[in-house]
């Protein structure tokens, strides 16, 4: 009988890995692992997974494991910088999302990720510079957005705007753009047009509590405000349910 080989395990892997069937993926890199334990790619692959698992400690172990067997991989570096972030440590992310760069210049993913950095460090004309430059690698609705909003904290209004549109139309249903349009418009003073796009955001997406509070603010601009002060209920009412349902889940089975 024929066993498959690394190569081939690592292949069935990724098929369940993708289909978000994550311990039949796992039994594979695992397998890849017992045949050969310095195999960079099924280290690099449960690193992964550990990370989607929100086990960011291991998953930076297994990455850097990973490196140690197959150095210069941007993946890994990328993988390591945003299991980093997500620790809290975003000087550590930024200087691995360099290390990224460093061995792939053309790594799209870590020019977003490391303009998310610069811009939480206040930076913005340099992540402004790394959203254009994923951009113009891979086109994509988060990167307009975050650009977007990277433009608005340097007061570049109508730039912002224009940021926000390429998010949308690349991508009608993601709300978010209509938020951060909706809060840059209030910002200036254009409450009409800010009122129209928080309400669109809130036909996509009907239960956050933030845009609902947006909502209300500009509503009191508007003079209106028993609506106001009802899309202020509506937000308590969905905060208080979310902060209900994040208690049960934490709470052991």
């Amino acid at each position: 009988m024929t066993h498959p080989t690394a190569a081939q395990l690592i292949e069935q892997g990724l098929f369940h890995h993708r289909q978000g069937d994550l311990r039949s993926a796992m039994e594979r890199y695992t397998e890849v692992l017992r045949i050969n334990p310095e195999n960079a790619d099924a280290l690099y692959y449960i690193a992964v997974a550990a990370c989607q698992d929100c086990q960011f400690k291991q998953g930076i172990e297994l990455a850097r494991r990973s490196l140690m067997f197959k150095p210069r991989q941007a993946r890994a570096y990328n993988l390591i910088g945003q299991a980093l972030h997500r620790q809290g440590d975003t000087k550590g992310a930024l200087e691995n999302f360099d290390e990224a760069l460093a061995c792939d210049i053309d790594f799209a993913d870590a020019y977003s990720n490391r303009g998310n950095m610069l811009s939480e460090f206040g930076r913005h004309a340099e992540a402004l510079s790394s959203f254009d430059r994923a951009l113009a690698l891979k086109p994509n609705a988060s990167d307009w957005l975050n650009r977007g909003a990277t433009l608005a904290a340097m007061g570049r209004v109508e730039d912002a705007i224009a940021s926000y549109d390429k998010a949308i139309a690349l991508d009608p249903e993601f709300a978010v753009p209509h938020v951060n349009r909706a809060s840059t418009l209030a910002e200036v003073g254009r409450f009409d047009e800010a009122l129209a796009d928080v309400e669109r955001a809130l036909t996509l997406a009907p239960n956050v509590p933030q845009a609902h509070l947006l909502r209300a603010g500009v509503l009191d601009k508007l003079g209106r405000a028993e609506e106001a002060q009802a899309s202020r209920e509506k937000a308590a009412d969905l905060e208080e349910r979310q902060k209900v349902n994040a208690e049960r889940a934490d709470r052991p089975a």
